[in-house]
């Protein structure tokens, strides 16, 4: 988590520095990836690294939509093999605070799932729904290449699949990444 922070205040201050100052026109479509640090919150906490996707729209400075998709697979411990994902569909309302750098924040609804293999026991899968909600900031690099450092939390119940498996687990799985994404 420490060497991820580093990382994304060293970039924040390169492209900061080399920041087309031009006026760049933050609507429409984008696509982008992160990497990151994701920790899931069940009956314990695991941590593990992320790796996510996300894209929308924007319609104008302060609103778009946006999917965010992120998952792990290097949760648990030498025992027992847990993975985690989300897929989150949020409005995104932005403040631009000048032409390169802005804030964003966001909330909606997600799905969420969690899988575990265990040595002892075998597998059983998770899957619930829940609220998705996030923070920001924003870096324009070039008219169409940006970076952004956020934090999403998507918080819910899990269910098993099984009849007898456990249910109503209060779950909350987050993400802190650095992202790069391209607008169109």
């Amino acid at each position: 988590m420490k060497k991820l922070s580093i990382a994304a205040v060293s970039l924040l201050a390169i492209f900061a520095s080399t920041s087309v100052m031009a006026a760049n026109d933050h609507t429409g479509f984008y696509v982008g990836g992160s990497l990151g640090q994701l920790e899931l919150k069940a009956k314990g906490s695991e941590t593990g690294f992320g790796l996510g996707a996300y894209g929308g729209y924007n319609f104008n400075e302060w609103f778009g939509l946006e999917a965010n998709l992120f998952v792990s697979g290097d949760l648990g411990d030498r025992y027992t093999d847990i993975g985690a994902g989300t897929f989150a569909f949020t409005p995104k309302f932005t403040y631009q605070i000048d032409d390169t750098y802005s804030v964003y924040g966001k909330v909606g609804i997600a799905s969420m799932a969690v899988v575990t293999k265990d040595g002892f026991y075998g597998n059983e899968d998770f899957s619930g729904f829940g609220w998705a909600y996030g923070v920001g900031v924003n870096a324009s690099v070039t008219e169409n290449l940006n970076i952004r450092l956020g934090y999403d939390v998507v918080t819910g119940e899990l269910d098993s699949e099984y009849y007898n498996g456990a249910q109503n687990i209060d779950t909350d799985i987050s993400n802190f990444a650095l992202g790069m994404h391209y607008q169109f």
